[in-house]
């Protein structure tokens, strides 16, 4: 354990690093604050085609094709809502019930409904995605993922009210992560210790250098990182 904390801190300094010198990542578009978030299917598809547009800076015929490519995941994504609306609708009140009762076993059932019910959802858009990403240069892949990493890492931060420059800097750090967790593409033991190290990492960086100690408190509910 203190050889893979050891690891972890190791690449947290090359992370910590390469935010500290990659002045140039601090023009990342950011979400717009105060904005409520999209709601429709279209509108969710939308501005994830224009982040992809924006940060992978794709040239006109490539942004052609990944239109094109969005439209058939939006299609599929649309006729898999309108053939389970109701079935969803179901899921989800039940689940919002369950929240509010004390029954462990009903909230159980519930929530796992909702989930089955989720990822069956994603499993109608699968195609379309692999459609997405195989579109894209290795050099463009590289630079989603990390978008994409980034994305769900802020979503962590949420309470912290982080600065542009700090949500530069965790863009950063999350590009240079994405890229170490490329490598450890497998299911095996070796690329899921790999992959923990690379997140544990990111993490410590980001609390231990890009949040001030008040920024950590609000982010407490998190398990603390040693």
């Amino acid at each position: 354990m203190k050889q893979a904390d050891g690891n972890a801190r190791k690449l947290a300094v090359l992370i910590v690093g390469a935010v500290l010198i990659t002045g140039t990542m601090a023009n990342l578009s950011a979400a717009p604050r105060g904005r409520a978030a999209p709601q429709s299917a279209q509108d969710i598809l939308q501005a994830q085609q224009d982040l992809m547009i924006a940060e992978c800076k794709l040239s006109d015929e490539q942004q052609k094709t990944i239109k094109e490519k969005f439209k058939l995941k939006l299609e599929a994504l649309e006729a898999w809502n309108k053939a389970n609306a109701d079935k969803l609708k179901a899921a989800e009140e039940a689940a919002k019930t369950a929240r509010q009762g004390t029954d462990a076993s009903a909230k159980k059932k519930a929530t796992g409904d909702l989930k089955s019910l989720e990822a069956a959802r994603g499993q109608a858009t699968e195609a379309a995605d692999k459609a997405i990403l195989d579109a894209l240069s290795d050099e463009k892949k590289a630079i989603w993922a990390g978008v994409e990493l980034a994305q769900t890492t802020l979503s962590h931060y949420k309470r912290a009210n982080l600065t542009d420059e700090q949500t530069a800097k965790i863009k950063a750090a999350c590009a240079l992560a994405a890229k170490d967790l490329a490598v450890f593409s497998g299911d095996d033991k070796r690329s899921k210790q790999g992959k923990t190290t690379v997140q544990k990492s990111l993490g410590w960086a980001i609390d231990n250098v890009i949040l001030t100690a008040e920024q950590r408190g609000t982010v407490s509910h998190r398990p603390a990182r040693k």
